[in-house]
């Protein structure tokens, strides 16, 4: 959502004391489950759906159609900025709930959002008890099992049973909790293990149509936060390190060791160099309810790969689920020429491509 409009001074000022006084989101947090804890206790998780990948990849459009459906809740614009505590903001907020009017958002994609609109808040529980261990300096370390903990499991898993029980009085279908986090992507086994019968859908794109959406996105936040300070604190509060001046790469496999200390952020070669290492650690990870998404065959056979999504994520009405076919559309970015990349690269980058559409579904 454009923030110049649709966050006043006072919207600001609150987002300001609900993310900068250490402890506040953790504390109404735990005094919330203490509260519902008869009610959460009640509430079973199972088969959860989670889509990640890297940005740009078609996880906000596969994040919309599912939610879609009804039998799916998530978190939304009305959750900030309490996202740890939906059932009390809530109660709070509702009063001075603002009209669900649908606007395009801050990527400037074409995509529309509303206050309404399923959004990607999971990662504030991540930063809320691990941040420690994966935010650093200059990027971003894969989370494994060995660094995160039982507090953490525990805070995430109460978070997803708060988001079903909020959704009970007014979507009663909305039964199993969606996520839509990039940087999922990136803590796999920690998923899995959390949540052992969720599915994890990972898109793709053509790499080098894909570098040319997230080089163009890097540039756009970057002249965003130069402008607008809140937008860039808003960004950073999420945990959304993915674009602009907050740019943190993840760092799979340890890849960013082969670039520069200082990374030309602007180059073509970094980011394919980045779409490879992604690519080349999740294809490792496939199988046991992790899959593949090609964009491509979702853009040239939309009503057969929504209806086979459909099937693998067990939906109660996988026809109506793939009619929404008609919503899917051409990505409006251009692919980079590749003249100016090392050809080497290139090779690699569409080697794993071909790898990556052998293993989809």
């Amino acid at each position: 959502m454009s923030f110049a409009e649709n966050y006043s001074f006072l919207d600001r000022t609150l987002h300001h004391i609900a993310f900068s006084i250490p402890g506040l989101q953790k504390f109404v947090a735990e005094m919330e489950s203490d509260i519902y804890a008869k009610d959460l206790n009640k509430i079973d998780l199972g088969n959860e759906i989670f889509v990640t990948g890297l940005p740009r990849s078609g996880t906000t459009l596969l994040l919309d159609l599912l939610h879609k459906t009804d039998e799916f809740c998530t978190f939304s614009y009305r959750h900030m900025p309490f996202i740890l505590a939906p059932l009390f903001w809530k109660k709070i907020s509702q009063p001075f709930s603002k009209e669900a009017k649908e606007v395009e958002r801050a990527h400037g994609d074409g995509m529309k959002v509303s206050f309404d609109s399923p959004e990607a808040f999971e990662e504030v529980v991540w930063l809320s008890y691990l941040k420690e261990q994966y935010v650093k300096q200059n990027h971003l370390a894969p989370l494994t099992l060995k660094n995160t903990n039982k507090k953490f499991a525990k805070a995430i898993k109460l978070t997803v049973k708060k988001l079903i029980l909020e959704n009970q009085s007014e979507r009663q279908t909305a039964k199993r909790y969606i996520s839509k986090n990039n940087a999922n992507c990136s803590r796999l086994p920690v998923l899995k293990k959390l949540f052992p019968t969720a599915t994890i859908l990972i898109p793709f794109r053509e790499p080098f149509a894909h570098i040319g959406s997230l080089m163009k996105q890097h540039e756009q936040f970057c002249e965003m936060h130069k402008d607008d300070t809140f937008a860039k604190s808003y960004m950073k509060w999420l945990g959304h390190y993915d674009f602009g001046e907050n740019f943190k790469p993840i760092n799979f496999d340890n890849w960013l060791d082969s670039q520069p200390s200082n990374p030309n952020y602007n180059s073509e070669e970094f980011w394919l160099s980045y779409w490879i290492a992604s690519y080349e650690n999740i294809l490792k990870q496939i199988g046991n309810n992790v899959h593949l998404i090609d964009y491509n065959k979702l853009l040239i056979k939309p009503t057969e790969s929504l209806a086979r999504i459909g099937e693998i994520t067990k939906l109660k009405d996988v026809k109506t689920f793939s009619s929404y076919s008609s919503e899917i559309r051409n990505p409006t970015s251009k692919p980079k020429n590749t003249d100016s990349i090392n050809s080497n690269l290139v090779d690699k980058a569409n080697n794993l491509y071909q790898r990556l559409q052998e293993s989809a579904l």
